[in-house]
């Protein structure tokens, strides 16, 4: 194990290897990879398509521009549009943290898990909640993370009227995020920009949760036919999915862990190194 070393010292490490595996690419460490004159594989998570200024405008595009001689490896067939020379190998998720729960108990509420920010739509499904809760005085909203909207997603739930339906945790991780899943009988995942995948909506499937996700990206591709799609940032829609899913029966234990044995983490290691060994013996 190395922590940041030098690019003399990550040079000499990298001549020791048969491939590289880098996880994202990273400008920074592309001359000693390079130089080494090892094959490179990249994992990568998102499109780089940049952020809004210039200069991280520029960068993306150099990397696009260094990808397209690399093999990529994706999660997704919606990522995949985005590399010229890639491969789909789907995220795996932590089968340990986020199972199935035993016993199973009554489960009635809603849950929104992630970053509460603008682009992972916790105002849509506020929105949307409201729309129901009249007719539903019996489920509420839990909302797990942080993020720069949250005290506006506060005030919009306060001014429609929903300020004691709403609860609002903080960052919650690991057991004790796997243990509030399964507390919850829906879980949404209501993003209004393109998801690269969607582990979390796996995370909540595995938990025995009834998914609703924003029909946009490489959502729909990680919950396949075990989730309920709408249109992202279509409060409407999702509150008839909501609807939907709260009278749904629960789901099917065995239909689900069927569905999520492809995303187990020892099947997916499997395919990375298929993907390295080919790359060596070119």
């Amino acid at each position: 194990m190395h922590r940041r070393p030098g690019s003399l010292a990550f040079w000499r490490i990298a001549r020791r290897a048969d491939v590289i595996l880098t996880a994202p690419l990273s400008l920074r460490r592309l001359g000693p990879e390079a130089l080494s004159l090892r094959p490179i594989v990249v994992a990568q998570p998102d499109a780089m398509l940049g952020g809004k200024g210039p200069v991280q405008g520029l960068f993306a595009w150099l990397k696009r521009r260094v990808a397209a001689r690399m093999i990529s490896i994706v999660p997704s067939r919606y990522l995949a549009q985005y590399y010229a020379r890639s491969v789909v190998i789907v995220n795996p998720y932590d089968p340990v943290v986020f199972h199935w729960p035993e016993p199973e108990g009554e489960r009635r509420d809603i849950l929104f898990a992630g970053r509460i920010v603008r682009w992972k739509g916790a105002h849509v499904l506020v929105a949307a909640f409201a729309k129901i809760a009249g007719a539903r005085r019996e489920v509420n909203l839990t909302i797990v993370g942080e993020g720069a909207q949250r005290a506006e997603i506060e005030a919009q739930a306060a001014a429609l009227g929903l300020a004691g339906r709403v609860t609002f945790t903080g960052i919650v991780r690991g057991m004790a995020l796997g243990d509030l899943m399964r507390r919850h009988q829906v879980m949404v995942v209501p993003s209004v920009n393109e998801e690269p995948f969607g582990i979390v909506a796996l995370e909540g499937l595995a938990c025995g949760c009834r998914m609703v996700v924003s029909n946009f990206g490489g959502l729909p591709e990680a919950v396949g036919d075990q989730a309920l799609l709408f249109p992202p940032g279509d409060a409407a829609a999702l509150a008839a999915r909501l609807e939907q899913a709260l009278d749904a029966p629960a789901p099917v234990r065995g239909e689900v862990e069927a569905y999520l044995a492809q995303f187990a983490p020892d099947r997916i290691a499997a395919q990375y190194l298929a993907v390295m060994e080919s790359v060596v013996r070119r």
